[in-house]
């Protein structure tokens, strides 16, 4: 079937609708293999170029981009910088079709099938959706696809397939359905729905990125947005928000891993080494190492990233062909949607994972429409991109009907070392099973995947005698002869057999990926192995990290009492960031067992210490106080556990162990712990102790130390406590940190009786202002009409930049009524002009909108603004006017730094704050109209995300931010000026979303001329270099 192209030429006139910054989570990628043409082909359709220029820090091409001039072939190809020693060359394009391609995948006769939709990102009335599977063909080898079918049609925005057992697998909305062409017409003919339940919320984070494991499990994802809840064989399975799907073909069991979102929020692509290591790219910028979390619970532990990418990206492939030189062999080759690039990463070994560096791509694009969603390897050894084409990736930034949405371009191209002789893949197609098996020794993995996938399809009758045979066959002298093994072990599981010897011959393999792999395979089988603990014993105490690791991984999976305990074991050897991680959620997931067994004493432990380990992040509450203080007591616990275990006892008894826990050696310099202490309810205490935390103030303790002493004094109201405390805020020789503290605990001590001692200190000119403002801090709780006054005071008292006026109002400000009383007081006491434009600042910081506060300060300060309160259409297109005639981007970076909030805000290039959009390339995701309304009107287009949310606690305080995580517990919320704080949902007396973080009347005072210079700095980031 063929298709023309259009060239869209034309520039549309009409305004696009676009809001603010972008989040691009549009989950378009995933891996596998990918033809083989000649080498030395010519073509007009070819690029080849020395060198790829060291990458400019922080490129953030933004999703919404302006649409090109000219969208051929040829003008794409001219946009590449390809790497030196590389060629890049079309291998399809729109004109067999493809337009929107989403994912692809290779079969076994060389043939690329594409899954397109141009249905995205909504369907539009009246007219069916009409998504398409196409099938591409090189015929004449020539490097380039000549023909084109379609396997189905009248799809409805599917976001991925993969091919195996005859048909294909495909993610369809709701449901994970099996098409087949039972008729041999090369068209679809009957469709069976697997299972359904999965979620839509989100219309580009359905589930997607499908591949098969080494032992046929197949592999899939959903995004952050979806909630599914599937009913199988094996019982009701939920994934809420973004998680990894595990699919057994040969059981009909289905599995979940990395619940609400704990390994990025939109996982998209996977793939998995030689030995069988799972990997998964986030689309947002980290890379994972996957394994430690292929444990099945909804414990919320997030999964420790190797790597990441400079901006958000999708997809992966290991590079593995004899084509690619040897520098890249091994290389992790990413998708850079957001940025127009073919990303690359060299992943190295680190304990029992990996560790993972970005190094330079193998293209760059200057086409802002070049947007590789999917990058595989083909049979011929090259690496295939698949490119959506289109300046819009997203539907949150666009409107869902914008004119520059590019519903009929699409392409595929192809990346050769140049001077490399290409792969010619063996026939695959019709082969004996002894020719497949012995395609397993390929060093190709393109090769051995379609073998792998082929067998799996294969007569269950024929394919395991054939492999036993093979097995039998093989020389054991050969030194890939473990890695053959481990090969057949995949064939057997994917026809659900078990092999006892083989497992067994694998886990005392020479090489770690062999008994790693074991420990894999024991899981799958574990309720058909004889003894499976021994041989988990064996390999949980193997000299290899990363064994030790997947045993540990595998006893998640026995539910059995004595699983613990062997696993526990691994602490007999050092541990490392990836084994912490799979050890918490072990203990979680096999928490049944293992409690319900030492509560009867039917659980035995070879070292006391290792209990200790299993108890230590969440006692038993039924826990006798002995048995933990004998814990405690044994020499081979670490500090960790100890705390873990003092944390324990302190909350037995409702605190009356406390006195014990006070009194060890830990306590005596574990800061941390006392934090941890201080947030339990007040314990009974002895004299003894009570005189240890007063004494420990006056004694030579580290500072730190003595802070969490005061605190725990403070919020447990030791009243002995406070004639210490109070000569060590009368002693100036103290540090100010510590007579701050102390001021603080006074006021909890005393209550509204400490007043006039905080009067008199906030308003005393020979205090450090670090104990003035702890005063007017503790002061604004007790009185806060007379700290507002004290504040306004300080304010006046040479204050020179917006952080000294940030932490001088916050206190007031976080309270509820406090804007109002400042609005209030600042008519009754006068500050000055320098102060008022101060103040207008650090209110922005806190992202506080206060139109009369800000309305009153802007006279005082003399600024006087013609800019419209509302969105002004008219006023816009003046100031752009301007922008084109007279703006001047070097005189607009100077107001933007002028500007300091901006600054604490974004990020420039790699410099400047965080917690709002990355404005690195904003010139080429918005228009100046675009950024006039962004700047002059921020809650007028919120990008999702950032979203302005304030809670007030129930003692009063005001934390406003924008909402990073929450749990059944707690929120966290990352603010401008606190970092990420952590609030306790039954502390909250108010919680909502309200807005922009970013406020309104940034550039009150600003005059027309250095805004439109502002808005040209601004237009010009990501298109002009300086």
């Amino acid at each position: 079937m063929k298709r023309s192209p259009e060239k869209n030429t034309a520039q549309h006139s009409r305004k696009r609708i676009v809001y603010f910054f972008t989040i691009m989570l549009l989950n378009i990628a995933g891996i596998i293999s990918c033809k083989q043409p000649d080498q030395n082909s010519s073509s007009p359709h070819t690029i080849q170029t020395k060198a790829v220029p060291d990458p400019a820090p922080s490129q953030n091409i933004m999703s919404v981009a302006p649409a090109e001039p000219d969208n051929s072939v040829e003008a794409e190809l001219s946009s590449f910088k390809v790497a030196d020693g590389y060629k890049i060359e079309l291998y399809a394009s729109e004109t067999l079709g493809i337009a929107n391609p989403v994912a692809m995948r290779w079969d076994e006769r060389g043939r690329l099938w594409v899954l397109c939709t141009t249905t995205y990102p909504h369907r539009e009335l009246g007219k069916k959706p009409d998504d398409k599977l196409f099938i591409l063909e090189d015929r004449n080898n020539d490097g380039k696809a000549d023909t084109s079918s379609v396997f189905v049609d009248g799809l409805n925005i599917p976001l991925g397939f993969e091919l195996g057992h005859g048909g294909v697998y495909m993610g369809q909305q709701t449901e994970l359905v099996f098409l087949e062409d039972t008729d041999k017409d090369g068209k679809a003919d009957k469709r069976s729905v697997l299972f359904s339940g999965f979620g839509t919320g989100d219309l580009h984070q359905t589930i997607n990125s499908f591949t098969w494991s080494p032992g046929g499990d197949l592999f899939f994802s959903q995004g952050h947005n979806i909630y599914s809840r599937i009913e199988t064989p094996w019982g009701i399975k939920r994934q809420n928000r973004a998680g990894i799907w595990r699919y057994r073909p040969s059981t009909g069991k289905l599995d979940n891993f990395f619940d609400w979102s704990t390994a990025s929020v939109n996982p998209w692509g996977m793939n998995f080494d030689d030995w069988g290591n799972m990997f998964h790219k986030a689309n947002d910028p980290p890379l994972y190492f996957s394994v430690p979390g292929l444990i099945e619970n909804s414990k919320r532990s997030y999964l420790p990233e190797i790597g990441e990418l400079k901006i958000k990206g999708s997809g992966l492939v290991i590079v593995r062909s004899r084509h690619m030189p040897k520098d890249l062999q091994g290389d992790f080759v990413l998708a850079g949607y957001y940025n127009n690039r073919v990303e690359r990463m060299k992943v190295t070994e680190d304990a029992s994972g990996f560790k993972a560096r970005l190094v330079e791509p193998l293209v760059i694009s200057g086409s802002r429409s070049f947007r590789p969603v999917e990058v595989c390897m083909g049979p011929d050894g090259a690496i295939y991109v698949l490119d959506w084409y289109d300046p819009i990736i997203g539907h949150y930034q666009a409107s869902l009907r914008h004119p520059d949405r590019d519903k009929l371009h699409g392409r595929i191209w192809r990346i050769t070392a140049v001077g490399r002789p290409l792969v010619k893949p063996p026939k695959l197609e019709d082969q004996p099973l002894p020719e497949l098996l012995n395609q397993l020794k390929s060093s190709e993995f393109w090769i051995r995947y379609q073998v792998k996938r082929l067998l799996a399809a294969a007569p269950k009758d024929k394919v395991v005698p054939a492999t036993i045979a093979w097995i039998q066959n093989l020389d054991p002298k050969d030194i890939s002869y473990e890695h053959y093994l481990m090969e057949a072990t995949g064939v057997l599981e994917s026809h659900n057999v078990v092999n006892e010897s083989l497992v067994i011959k694998l886990a005392k393999g020479k090489q770690p990926g062999a008994r790693a792999y074991a420990a894999q395979a024991i899981s799958k089988w574990l309720d058909r192995i004889n003894d499976p603990l021994s041989t988990l014993r064996l390999l949980i105490n193997d000299p290899h990290p990363r064994v030790r690791l997947h045993a540990l991984v595998a006893l998640s999976y026995i539910h059995q009492p004595q699983s613990i305990a062997i696993a526990a074991e691994i602490f007999d050897h050092p541990t490392d960031k990836f084994i912490d991680y799979a050890w918490d959620k072990t203990v979680y997931t096999l928490r049944p067992a293992w409690e319900k067994a030492l509560q009867g004493g039917d659980i035995h432990f070879t070292k006391p210490a290792h209990l200790a380990h299993v108890i230590a992040g969440d006692p038993p509450s039924w826990m006798p106080a002995e048995q933990l203080i004998q814990l405690v007591s044994l020499r081979d616990v670490s500090a960790k556990e100890k705390t873990g275990l003092l944390l324990a006892l302190a909350k037995t008894g409702n605190g009356v162990h406390t006195d014990f826990v006070l009194q060890q050696g830990i306590a005596l310099k574990d800061a941390g712990l006392l934090d941890e202490l201080s947030s339990l309810p007040p314990p009974p205490l002895s004299g003894k102790t009570t005189g240890y935390l007063t004494s420990a103030l006056e004694a030579a303790n580290p500072l730190p130390f003595k802070i969490a002493v005061i605190n725990i004094l403070n919020t447990w109201k030791i009243q002995q406590s406070g004639t210490t405390i109070g000569r060590i805020l009368q002693d100036e020789a103290q540090p100010v940190e510590l007579r701050a503290g102390a001021i603080q605990a006074l006021a909890q001590l005393e209550g509204e009786t400490a007043v006039p001692l905080l009067k008199a200190q906030a308003g005393s000119e020979k205090n450090p202002p670090a104990l003035r403002l702890a005063a007017l801090k503790s002061l604004s709780r007790l009185d806060l009409g007379l700290a507002t006054t004290l504040t306004i005071e300080e304010t006046q008292r040479n204050v020179g930049t917006v952080e000294e006026m940030l932490s001088i109002i916050t206190p007031v400000v976080e309270q509820q009524g406090g804007i109002a009383l400042i609005t209030n007081q600042i008519k009754k006491q006068s500050i000055s002009a320098g102060s008022a434009g101060l103040m207008l600042e650090a209110l922005a910081h806190k992202g506080i909108e206060a139109p009369e506060l800000r309305k009153q300060l802007n006279a005082i300060a003399g600024n006087h603004t013609a800019i419209p309160a509302d969105y002004n259409s008219e006023y816009v297109n003046q100031l752009v006017k301007m922008v084109k005639e007279k703006g001047n981007a070097i005189r607009g970076e100077k107001v933007y730094m002028h500007l300091q909030v901006c600054a604490s805000c974004h990020s420039i290039n790699g410099k400047g704050g965080n917690i709002g959009p990355n404005l690195s390339a904003l010139g080429r995701g918005l228009s100046p109209e675009e950024i006039a309304i962004e700047v002059l009107w921020p809650s007028q287009n919120i990008k999702e995300g950032y979203n302005r949310v304030t809670a007030e606690t129930a003692n009063g305080e005001i934390i406003q931010g924008i909402r990073l995580a929450e749990d059944a517990d707690n929120i966290q919320i990352k603010t401008a000026t606190k970092g990420n704080v952590s609030v306790r949902k039954k502390s909250l007396k108010r919680f909502e979303e309200n807005g922009s973080l970013m406020p309104g009347g940034l550039l009150d005072g600003i005059n027309r001329e250095d805004i439109a210079d502002l808005i040209t700095y601004l237009s010009m980031l990501g298109r002009d270099k300086n």
